[in-house]
């Protein structure tokens, strides 16, 4: 019985750590010079490939960034003009897809993959934040001459990465007006029920 209680109180603190972790993460938007090593960046890789996708088309490819002159590129065409030392932009590929549904879901499953980049940096004590590609098409545009992406692959987003140069509370941004509980409930602008 008492191996029983200290199973539970381990699986409760792992399942602690995992909700701490997704609060911690957080944009950080200022870093310091400190290079991200490629080793480091391999380890978001495969977290990102670890990520769900529908039917496991795992319809994504990865253009990892770590070089100081195409990070100078990055910053100097896109909108932010980050200074992290690592990048990395989520892509779309699917002629890479091993199933149908990636066309009618890849933009779920790349989510999915960018959500456990942003994650696992967090936990490896980097930070992160999430720029727009597609559908805003001037961006994935830059992104494509940057990077040297075809037309027939999708930059959906660029992640910048680095050590944080400042530092945001773990938060979350809980709003049980949002939430709704066995059925869609209609919320009047005040929140009360409209039913």
């Amino acid at each position: 019985m008492r191996v029983t209680a200290v199973h539970i109180t381990r699986r409760d603190q792992k399942t602690a750590d995992v909700l701490d972790l997704i609060f911690k993460r957080r944009s950080i938007r200022q870093y310091t010079e400190q290079e991200v090593s490629q080793e480091t960046v391999t380890r978001l890789l495969e977290a990102a490939m670890a990520a769900p996708s529908a039917a496991n088309g795992r319809p994504w490819e990865f253009v990892a960034v770590t070089d100081k002159v195409v990070l100078a590129e990055l910053r100097e065409a896109l909108p932010g003009h980050y200074n992290g030392q690592a990048a990395i932009a989520v892509c779309a590929n699917l002629s890479l897809a091993s199933s149908p549904a990636s066309e009618r879901f890849w933009q779920q499953d790349l989510g999915a993959a960018t959500e456990n980049i942003l994650l696992a940096a967090a936990g490896l004590g980097l930070g992160t934040v999430w720029t727009g590609g597609y559908p805003g098409m001037e961006r994935a545009e830059i992104l494509r001459r940057v990077l040297g992406i075809p037309e027939s692959v999708i930059p959906m987003c660029l992640i910048w990465i680095g050590y944080a140069a400042e530092s945001k509370p773990p938060r979350t941004q809980y709003d049980a007006q949002r939430g709704h509980w066995q059925r869609y409930t209609p919320k009047t602008a005040a929140g009360d029920d409209l039913a």
